[in-house]
């Protein structure tokens, strides 16, 4: 074989090497990380009780349906009638089971409860998750099954990760306002949470890759990713957000909690950092800093804000 041949050989094999990392990078990746992000039906395995009797918290199963169509189940317990009701909101690749310990903590104290499965989630219909932006409609249909089982009494949110991202947005978009949230590591945005995890986990920029693997998920979920900017939300409402970050969570670090923090208008509005928690396990690390700094909170905003913790 002369040189010439061994050089169109070569240029051949150099050529299908970049095509092959062409394809990988701007086709399979985009449109693997949008399935990644709107289909994935992975659950991780909950840890601690998954029986609500067992922590002495007695439940009715419930169904209620979303705006947009989407069935979904949880459970409910009218706790004190003088006293609001939490809702609950789980993260991704969670389920109602996740905020199981806290849910039943809050009705010990005399707080209804609402724990159930996202869209997509647990034993909730499947449909498109969407880090919050549907996500938020769910928790605009918890609401309303509140309203309907106890009218007149205020509304607290609670959720974790995508939960927590989720519960913020609904403060913006659900009819009715929310005495207070409490935000355990939510993102900034889900522009921002899909580069900031490419360059965490894969090394990859954000630009182009993300903004590939976006608008993917935008046509095929039928959403606008910009009605996912949690940060700008969280500067459109006047509900009080206890803000809470693990210290050694890399997804979402303290720094992200701070700037939630900073673009909340109101002045009860607070950041508790758990040290050594990684993302989402600020409550498994510290059971007691944890709750003592949530219902603190929550006692501040009664005593702060009677016009909307009033019972009508």
């Amino acid at each position: 074989m002369n040189q010439a041949t061994i050089g169109r050989w070569l240029r051949r094999i150099m050529f299908s090497i970049l095509f092959t990392i062409f394809i990988l990078l701007f086709v399979v990746l985009p449109i693997g990380g949008s399935f990644l992000v709107t289909n994935s039906r992975f659950r991780f395995p909950e840890r601690g009780p998954k029986n609500p009797e067992a922590l002495g918290l007695s439940v009715t199963p419930v169904e209620f349906t979303t705006s947009d169509g989407i069935r979904l189940r949880g459970w409910w317990t009218p706790g004190d009638p003088g006293m609001p009701v939490i809702i609950f909101v789980h993260g991704m690749n969670r389920s109602r089971l996740e905020l199981l310990e806290r849910a039943a903590e809050s009705n010990r104290r005399g707080y209804g409860v609402v724990l159930f499965d996202l869209r997509n989630h647990g034993e909730s219909e499947k449909a498109y998750t969407t880090l919050g932006i549907h996500e938020s409609l769910d928790i605009c249909a918890a609401q309303q099954l509140v309203n309907e089982r106890a009218p007149g009494r205020p509304q607290l949110l609670w959720g974790v990760s995508m939960g927590a991202s989720s519960a913020i947005l609904a403060a913006k978009r659900c009819p009715g306002r929310f005495a207070a949230v409490v935000s355990d590591s939510s993102f900034l945005s889900f522009r921002e949470t899909i580069g900031h995890h490419l360059q965490l986990f894969f090394h990859l920029p954000a630009f182009p890759f993300s903004n590939l693997i976006i608008a993917i998920a935008e046509f095929r979920a039928g959403f606008d990713a910009d009605d996912g900017d949690v940060e700008a939300a969280v500067g459109e409402i006047e509900t009080p957000i206890l803000f809470i970050a693990g210290g050694a969570d890399r997804r979402m670090p303290p720094a992200l909690a701070e700037r939630l923090r900073n673009a909340s208008h109101s002045p009860l509005s607070e950041l508790l950092v758990v040290p050594g928690a990684r993302h989402g396990e600020a409550f498994a690390t510290d059971h007691g800093k944890y709750l003592d700094a949530v219902y603190r909170f929550l006692e501040k905003v009664r005593k702060n804000t009677p016009g909307v913790w009033t019972f009508r």
